[in-house]
């Protein structure tokens, strides 16, 4: 009763005010362009950079992380009146590069506004960011602010296309034929970057930055320790050292995928981008600058020692690197979260923590993939707990055991992957994560991790 009072006084005051109000269907534009996105603005990005409709399909390689949740705020809704995740993915990514490099306050809440307060990114990091995108753009040859936009436009985009089945049919009439998604671009920018339709539209030294940038380090497995000080031995082989404003593009793309990655979740807001990721990457950057000054050994482990610090716990020992490691492969910024997987692991027999010592230390140089989206998916699963304790550990018990002895077979192999893919068991841990109890890996011939179904 006090509900259809309060409903009743607030429609006579629109009425008042000369407002009639208005039930929006599902969909409607006044309330998408309430939270930011308009389809008019979604128009004109698609308009821009066309190629990126061929993320609109259903044939397109979704990453499986996360519940990608149907919306009406969706651009692919907003769009076609169907859910593209992939392509949400990438607006909101585009989207975010937008607001950093030009935003203003309200863009910058509307960014933020479903972000954990205790850890929301601050105005004035916000502000920081601005300043790092411009003068790194000021850096450039390029001396026209929409050439420089078109870049890094393409740049983001271009890197996400590997997914689709539009860009891996083009590239192979070209030649090219390249299944590992990280290293799809690099070969792209190499030897066909004209696939791309935005390409030609770019002039020259757009043209010759961009395919550079092709061939740069992914920053993200260095964030989530996907692998060890070979990482930083790969960069250290590459031309990025001795370019650092080349380095810092890279590295603004890196920022605005980060601030996308949940896009399909929340698609109008960044969950991923609040203060404790934005240190992250700042020690992740640092880093990697600290490669060419101590080289790629001590600048591994001045790496570690900061990122052990920021979970208050050690680097010494058999336990706490493997706490380190998958710590940050859960995406864990805070002690407690270190504290609550370290509790957890304790309770494991002492056979499996040793098997899990044996597949996650630093010796071990088995690369991995997807690994972080499945323990994100594990410890996000409200079906295995109704509070962050009780997921941590349904995820050690369930979910670790399993990539352990994944990756210790491939640790066996004598002819081993190029790397391992656990896309398809993060399928399994967002959807029915107890199979993975239990049951043994099956490699195939191209290191993709499914499960081997028992018999009977």
């Amino acid at each position: 009763m006090v509900r259809v009072l309060h409903l009743a006084l607030v429609c006579i005051c629109l009425f008042l005010l000369g407002m009639k109000p208005r039930f929006r269907e599902k969909g409607a534009v006044e309330t998408i362009q309430a939270i930011g996105y308009t389809a008019a603005w979604i128009k004109n990005l698609v308009k821009e950079v066309p190629e990126i409709e061929w993320l609109a399909d259903q044939k397109v390689h979704i990453t499986q992380e996360s519940v990608g949740l149907v919306s009406d705020y969706s651009p692919s809704y907003i769009l076609y009146k169907k859910f593209y995740p992939e392509f949400d993915r990438t607006v909101l990514t585009l989207k975010s590069f937008e607001v950093f490099a030009k935003g203003n306050y309200r863009d910058y809440l509307f960014l933020t506004y479903k972000q954990d307060p205790q850890f929301r990114l601050k105005y004035a990091t916000f502000r920081d960011m601005q300043k790092f995108f411009r003068s790194t753009f000021e850096k450039l040859e390029i001396k026209s602010e929409r050439e420089i936009e078109k870049l890094m436009r393409c740049y983001i985009l271009f890197s996400d296309l590997g997914k689709t089945k539009t860009a891996r049919r083009l590239a192979a009439q070209k030649g090219v034929k390249e299944k590992n998604l990280d290293l799809f671009f690099s070969k792209i920018a190499t030897f066909c970057p004209e696939i791309f339709p935005s390409y030609t539209s770019l002039d020259k030294k757009s043209r010759d930055i961009l395919v550079r940038l092709g061939k740069q380090n992914h920053f993200g497995h260095i964030a989530h320790f996907e692998g060890g000080v070979e990482l930083f031995e790969e960069i250290k082989k590459s031309d990025f050292l001795e370019d650092q404003v080349l380095m810092d593009l890279a590295f603004i793309g890196h920022i605005c995928d980060v601030a996308g990655a949940q896009g399909h979740v929340e698609p109008c807001t960044s969950l991923n981008y609040n203060e404790k990721t934005h240190q992250l990457l700042l020690d992740v950057r640092e880093a990697c600058k600290n490669i060419s000054l101590i080289g790629s050994s001590k600048a591994w482990d001045a790496f570690l020692e900061k990122r052990a610090k920021a979970l208050e716990i050690g680097t010494e020992g058999n336990l706490n690197p493997i706490i380190l490691r998958i710590g940050s492969m859960m995406r864990f910024t805070t002690p407690y979260e270190a504290h609550l997987l370290k509790k957890a692991l304790f309770k494991l027999a002492p056979e499996e923590l040793e098997a899990l010592h044996e597949a996650f230390s630093w010796e071990n140089r088995v690369l991995v993939k997807y690994i972080p989206a499945v323990l994100l998916n594990l410890v996000n699963n409200p079906n295995l707990g109704q509070n962050l304790n009780e997921r941590i550990e349904q995820t050690v018990f369930l979910g670790l055991p399993f990539l352990a002895k994944s990756m210790n077979m491939e640790k066996a192999l004598k002819c081993p992957h190029e790397a391992l893919n656990f896309n398809p068991i993060a399928k399994i841990a967002k959807e029915n994560p107890k199979e993975l109890y239990n049951e043994g890996a099956m490699i195939d011939d191209k290191g993709i991790v499914t499960l081997q179904k028992k018999l009977g």
